[in-house]
C-alpha cells in the first residue's frame, strides 16, 4: 500500500474514534448533569412513587429521583434534619414536628398527591363482611380476641399492623382507637407488628383468623384469597368500602386520607421538576390511579399546584 495512502487512512480512523469518544464523552456528561434528588418516608407510598420516579428518570434531562421507604415519620424527620429533599408521608405533619421543623430552619410545605383508604382486609375463609368502627376499635385495643364477638366463626383473632414509626398506624390509632367506646385507646399488644403494607397482606392471606390494615392500592392485589371489609361509622350508618373510590373521594368512607409529600420551602431546580411531574395528570396522576390510589380531584391538584410558585 501507498505510503500517503496508509497515513490518510489512519488519519481518518482516529478522526473517527477520536469522534466516538467525544460523543461518549459528552453522553456521559449529559448523565452528569442530572441532579440527584432523595425522597424517603412512608411504606404505604412506596411502591407509587418509586413507579412514578421510575416513569420521571426515564424522560428527565434535569433530575434523577431515587426513593426510600423506612415509615413517614422517618421521612418527615430526615427533611427535618435537611437529609433529604423530599419527604413522603401518610398522615399529614403533627404540630410536634412542624415546630421542630421551624426550630431547625427548615420551611416545611405540605402537598397533597394522592387519596387513600386504609383498607380492612381478612382471611378470605373468615365469613365477617362488615365492621362498625367501634367493633374495628376493640378487635385491636384486645377487647375482642375471637370473631364469634363480632359474628363470625369461632376463631381466634390474630392482629396485623405497622410499626409506630408508620403513618398508617398513627392514622389509624387516631381515627379508629382513640375514638373506640370499649377497651384501652391503644393498640393491643397481642398485635404482630410488620415492617409494610406486603407483609401484612402477606400474613393475611396465610392465617384465616387474621385482620389487617393496608393502603388501598395494595388491598387490591391481595386476590380471591383476601376481603376488603366494608365499615360503618355506627350500627344505624351505611357501610362503605375502601375499593368504592366515590366513598373515599367524598369522604363518606371513614379510613379515608390523603397522602402528601414535604419539600423545605417552595421547591425549585430539579425537586420543581419532580414536583411538577407529581401533580401532573398526565404524569403522577395517572401513576397514582395504575397503583391503586385515587388521583386528586380536580380543585385540589390545581391548588397543589399553585404551591409550586
Amino acid at each position: 500500500m501507498d505510503k500517503k495512502i496508509m497515513y490518510a487512512a489512519i488519519a481518518v480512523i482516529a478522526v473517527v474514534v477520536i469522534a466516538g469518544l467525544a460523543v461518549g464523552l459528552g453522553s456521559n456528561n449529559n448523565a452528569q448533569k442530572k441532579t440527584p434528588v432523595t425522597e424517603i418516608g412512608s411504606d404505604t407510598m412506596l411502591e407509587l412513587m418509586q413507579m412514578c420516579a421510575e416513569d420521571f428518570n426515564a424522560d428527565s434531562t434535569t433530575a434523577s429521583v431515587s426513593i426510600t421507604g423506612g415509615g413517614s415519620g422517618v421521612g418527615i424527620t430526615k427533611l427535618i434534619q435537611n437529609e433529604t429533599d423530599v419527604a413522603q408521608a401518610s398522615r399529614a405533619m403533627t404540630a410536634a414536628e412542624a415546630q421542630n421543623a421551624i426550630a431547625q430552619g427548615v420551611n416545611a410545605l405540605e402537598f397533597k398527591v394522592a387519596i387513600d383508604g386504609i383498607a380492612i382486609i381478612t382471611n378470605s375463609e373468615n365469613t365477617v363482611t362488615t365492621l362498625t368502627l367501634d367493633q374495628l376499635a376493640s378487635i385491636y385495643n384486645g377487647t375482642y380476641t375471637n370473631w364469634n364477638q363480632v359474628g363470625g366463626p369461632d376463631l381466634t383473632i390474630v392482629l396485623y399492623g405497622r410499626q409506630p414509626t408508620s403513618g398508617t398506624y398513627q392514622f389509624f390509632e387516631e381515627v379508629v382507637l382513640k375514638k373506640g367506646k370499649t377497651g384501652a385507646s391503644e393498640y393491643s399488644a397481642a398485635m404482630k407488628q410488620q415492617t409494610g403494607n406486603q407483609q401484612i397482606l402477606s400474613q393475611v392471606e396465610q392465617d384465616p383468623g387474621a385482620i389487617g390494615y393496608v393502603g388501598v392500592g395494595y388491598a387490591k392485589q391481595g386476590g380471591s384469597s383476601v376481603d376488603v371489609l366494608s365499615i360503618q361509622k355506627n350500627d344505624t350508618s351505611t357501610a362503605y368500602n375502601a375499593l368504592d373510590e366515590s366513598a373515599v373521594l367524598n369522604q363518606s368512607y371513614s379510613l379515608a386520607r390523603y397522602l402528601f409529600l414535604y419539600t423545605n420551602g417552595v421547591p425549585t431546580g430539579a425537586v420543581k421538576d419532580w414536583m411538577a411531574y407529581v401533580l401532573s395528570t398526565e404524569g403522577g396522576q395517572k401513576i397514582v390511579t395504575d397503583a391503586g390510589f385515587y388521583p386528586l380531584p380536580n380543585d385540589v391538584q390545581q391548588e397543589m399546584i399553585s404551591k409550586l410558585g
